[in-house]
């Protein structure tokens, strides 16, 4: 979806225009997403698309292999420095969210998040605040670490106003440079929007004044917390409830409890023992080790990020990539001076057995090869649903409208020239619910007429295909061979099905 994105903006879409018009056919889709991620991928793509594919998340594993060494480096030196690489190149956990290919978000947010906790180790006010500002502005999944950052500036009397000056600037530069035309004038809770914005320039310049009290600063930080949640009231509260307040209670059980990411670490382990004990428990192993390194701002910099990561993880399973990145400093720090009196060969030793491949395999260990390989195996054939080659009977006919599986629609929209009703994304409710009442529902060809469907795809080894078989209509009606009149078969390619509507 994000290539979709950038292709659409290089083709001439409008700079603050982020609707997907294919999404949610015929009406489009306003998408949440930040242009702050399409630009630098627009640039790449100058070369070839397969260059920005393949640059874009290894520049940004670079970018975070630096940082990290950075930050090990004022811990505890160049043996630091040295170890904390080691154990980036060898973090299997990160490899997912930097791999060629991978050019959601998450990678930038992590680069970013990570020089937020270096200008706070290193007190640099203004680009600290450009890091928690630009970080907001491509998402919120960053807010946890970006209030982090901002206690400890907050605190900070010598270097507050600085920061809180720059932050308050660039939280109104990106609503004018970078915001999307509805968010500017909306406060809307799960974008940048107005909402963010006033919160943080009014936060901003509250900070910068404080900083110019000789005394109770305290009491003055309270008060302002206490504004700013009063300015939250004002413009949303339905913010106060988190990003996705206010969305349809009905796409609870249908889609939110269904994302895997989502969910918490006790019932993530169900579904894979072996990635939690090589990325939460690897994540908790690490800030530990964390405590053994020299006392002073950084490590304890270090320790609250970390501790803030690891309890976003621990009820979304998908902060865990945060946790390990902002440990990692504090575990190399740590390695470096319990074996500060050895020789360089128990710094290896120590590396090789604290890094995460060592819990992935003692995962996957306890797991069980079989069971691993199996879920491996369910999980690529999940993902062929979505590749090209499953849209090859789709771009042998004539464009035209798809009913498909939710995970399934931006690969139409990538790989064709097709509309799709709904992707994965809950600003897509209407497209969601729909595609419910078409595979579940009593009287799924309401629904198609309504929206002017041309076809209906399915993937049998697609979650969604079990979760709509055991709810009966038309799904469990196709599993059981009973095609009904109005579809003609229209192609197949492994487990994807294509009908014609008609």
């Amino acid at each position: 979806m994000r290539l979709v994105q950038v292709r659409d903006l290089v083709a001439g879409q409008g700079w603050f225009d982020t609707v997907q018009h294919r999404m949610n056919t015929p009406d489009g889709l306003a998408m949440h997403w930040s242009r702050l991620v399409d630009a630098p991928l627009a640039l790449l793509t100058q070369v070839s698309e397969g260059f920005a594919l393949r640059a874009w998340p290894l520049l940004l594993f670079g970018a975070a292999v630096l940082l990290l060494a950075r930050i090990a480096f004022v811990m505890a030196g160049a043996r630091a420095a040295a170890a904390v690489s080691a154990l980036a190149l060898l973090c299997t956990g990160l490899y997912a969210a930097f791999a060629p290919g991978n050019i959601d978000h998450h990678g930038l947010q992590l680069v970013l998040m990570l020089a937020a906790l270096l200008c706070v180790v290193e007190r640099r006010p203004h680009l600290g605040a450009a890091a928690v500002a630009l970080g907001l502005g491509v998402g919120l999944e960053s807010l946890p670490y970006a209030l982090a950052a901002i206690g400890f500036w907050a605190f900070d009397k010598e270097r507050s106003r600085s920061f809180g000056i720059t932050l308050a600037a660039i939280a109104l530069f990106l609503l004018v440079a970078t915001t999307a035309d509805p968010y500017r004038v909306t406060p809307a809770c799960d974008t940048y929007s107005l909402f963010y914005a006033a919160l943080l320039a009014v936060g901003g310049a509250g900070l910068a004044a404080i900083s110019f009290l000789p005394r109770h600063r305290f009491a003055a930080l309270v008060i302002l917390a206490l504004v700013l949640l009063a300015l939250a009231a004002m413009l949303n509260p339905t913010c106060l409830a988190g990003p996705y307040a206010g969305m349809d209670a009905r796409l609870k059980l249908i889609f939110l409890d269904r994302i895997n990411e989502a969910r918490p670490v006790w019932e993530f382990s169900r579904l894979s023992p072996a990635q939690v004990v090589g990325g939460y428990l690897y994540a908790l192993a690490a800030l530990a080790m964390c405590f053994f390194a020299r006392p002073g701002r950084a490590r304890l910099a270090v320790i609250i990020f970390a501790a803030v990561a690891l309890l976003v993880a621990t009820f979304q399973y998908r902060g865990v990539n945060f946790a390990i990145l902002f440990a990692l400093p504090g575990l190399a720090a740590g390695l470096a001076r319990l074996t500060q009196t050895k020789s360089i060969v128990w710094l290896a030793v120590a590396i090789l057995v604290g890094n995460s491949g060592a819990f992935t395999l003692a995962g996957a260990l306890a797991e069980g090869q079989d069971k691993v390989a199996l879920r491996a195996m369910r999980f690529a054939a999940q993902e062929a649903c979505g590749h090209d080659a499953a849209m090859a009977a789709l771009k042998d006919l004539p464009p035209g409208r798809v009913a498909a599986f939710v995970d399934q629609g931006p690969a139409i929209l990538a790989f064709t020239s097709d509309a799709a009703i709904a992707g994965p994304y809950h600003r897509g409710g209407e497209g969601i619910l729909d595609s419910y009442a078409i595979f579940t529902g009593p009287d799924p060809r309401s629904v198609l007429q309504r929206r002017g469907i041309n076809y209906l795809m399915t993937c049998r080894a697609a979650p969604d295909w079990e979760f709509y078989r055991a709810r009966g209509g038309l799904i469990a009606g196709l599993a059981a061979g009973r095609i009904p009149p109005w579809l003609t078969p229209a192609g197949r390619s492994g487990d994807v099905e294509l009908y014609r509507v008609r």
